[in-house]
């Protein structure tokens, strides 16, 4: 008995000591492991069932490395996996198994009951997420169709599923196969985008000039698609030179929400000569788009410096400002580098900006990501010694009142708490509601952690809201803290 309890407590998930588990080891499926050798690492002690910070388990990182069907199917089997298993952005195996082709484990999960309408976070079916990621196996889709999905149903904007695959299929033979299924090469969607606009998101010339071949006519979106691109493809400015010149597309045109092809261009890697291709065409880089972002504002979130400098002698107003009131230099300073940041300031970005969320403080604290093991350098740091070094004001409260205390907490990370440490924040200040750091921790914590450090930096206890509530009246209705039942009595 003593001996199953034991090795009842060294496979219980959460309580094996802390190792690295190998079966979550990228280098470990790309030496394509055996069965014989799984079940070896799991007999060390590694858990079939893990996952990684991404929610990649065991399972997927299989999956998707396309170990033997077998190999696959034995994983599942074990404790703590199923067909049902939500994993990275709440996909299921079937997810997985459809975007890499392997139609023998989608028909095994579809007899294991795997659902085939099942929605990931971004509510998108197994086969869209197959097709979307390029998937061309007729299998697979003859699997899905058999199970029950209608292949002509129409998904995001009306597109179906020749629509959605066609920008990766060069030679048309999953189209074909789409066609035989009752689907035709002139749908078009709610925006009246066509075969051939779908099919430049590739920029395979040869491709699109196979559908116009066949008499599917284009729109002005061929550019603007084939400006998006797909992960694994960009088009080069023959093929741009191709839709300006040969099918008349006009360079800056505009889709749905008035956006030119720099929006999508500037968010790409190695794309300085397309760019180039465009600015020479006279596409502006102060257009706005709906949301009232720029071209350059837009380019301001990546960090691409050099595309940044190109277009600053092009820039009206370094300072504008898109719907939300954010400005180039509050977009870099939560997504871009701390060289971004120095080069818009540098440049006549006012440190004065404030959007309807918040100012600087604001996006600063929005910046900030958890450190992660290995990771060398201190972006959120070297902003904020940064925008100290330029005398910029961080204490300053947001228009609610709320300070970077209020804001971090929200993070529920000490480190983030302790960096703020330099800047002079007044810890029981309270928001227009009444409410302090601690309080807000007190509704939002996880744990005692952090209410217990605001403690030291001297947060009142006993300070009320506006609804006269203390933070122990507030961590009280805390449900994560009443599940784990953490005594709240210091906070008396």
């Amino acid at each position: 008995m003593k001996r199953i309890l034991i090795a009842a407590l060294l496979f219980a998930p959460g309580l094996l000591p802390a190792q690295t588990n190998t079966l979550l080891s990228a280098d470990f499926w790309k030496s394509k492991p055996t069965l014989a050798a799984v079940q070896a690492e799991i007999s060390k002690g590694n858990n079939p069932a893990e996952a990684n910070r991404g929610n990649f388990d065991v399972v997927t990182m299989a999956i998707n490395n396309d170990a033997p069907t077998e190999l696959v199917k034995y994983l599942i089997n074990q404790d703590g996996n199923s067909v049902g298993k939500k994993t990275h952005d709440g996909r299921i195996y079937l997810h997985w198994a459809a975007s890499r082709g392997n139609a023998e484990l989608v028909q095994y999960l579809l007899e294991k009951g795997a659902d085939i309408n099942f929605g990931d976070d971004r509510g998108t079916i197994p086969m869209v997420y197959a097709i979307n990621n390029g998937q061309t196996n007729k299998a697979v889709y003859e699997a899905f169709f058999k199970a029950g999905n209608n292949p002509r149903q129409k998904f995001q904007q009306g597109a179906n599923l020749l629509l959605l695959g066609i920008a990766h299929d060069k030679d048309l033979v999953l189209s074909d196969y789409l066609v035989s299924k009752g689907l035709s090469y002139s749908a078009t969607d709610e925006l009246g985008r066509t075969a051939v606009d779908y099919a430049a998101r590739s920029g395979n010339l040869e491709l699109v000039q196979k559908l116009k071949a066949k008499g599917i006519k284009h729109t002005k979106y061929a550019l603007l698609m084939a400006a998006q691109g797909t992960r694994s493809s960009a088009a080069n400015t023959t093929f741009y030179s191709y839709l300006v010149d040969e099918l008349k597309i006009a360079p800056g045109s505009t889709g749905e929400n008035d956006e030119n092809a720099l929006h999508y261009l500037v968010r790409k890697p190695n794309q300085a000569e397309q760019i180039r291709y465009f600015i020479e065409k006279g596409v502006a880089i102060n257009q706005a788009d709906k949301s009232g972002n720029t071209p350059f504002m837009v380019a301001a979130t990546t960090r691409n410096l050099d595309l940044v400098v190109s277009f600053l002698p092009k820039l009206k107003d370094i300072n504008q400002a898109n719907t939300k009131g954010e400005t180039a230099l509050l977009l870099a300073l939560q997504n871009s580098s701390p060289e971004m940041v120095s080069l818009l300031l540098e440049n006549g970005a006012s440190p004065a900006a404030a959007s309807k969320e918040g100012n600087l403080g604001y996006y600063l604290i929005q910046s900030y990501r958890s450190p992660r093991p290995g990771d060398a350098t201190d972006e959120f740091g070297k902003k904020m010694a940064l925008l100290q070094a330029r005398s910029i004001d961080l204490s300053q409260p947001q228009p609610d009142g709320n300070t970077l205390y209020h804001l971090a907490v929200a993070k529920n990370d000490l480190s983030l708490l302790k960096a703020l440490a330099p800047i002079k924040l007044d810890i029981n200040q309270q928001n227009k509601e009444g409410i302090t750091a601690l309080h807000r921790a007190a509704m939002l914590a996880k744990d005692d952690v952090i209410l217990k450090y605001l403690l030291t930096l001297g947060a009142k206890k006993e300070l009320l809201t506006e609804l006269d509530e203390t933070a122990f009246d507030l961590a009280k209705e805390n449900e994560y803290l009443s599940a784990q039942k953490t005594n709240i009595d210091f906070l008396k």
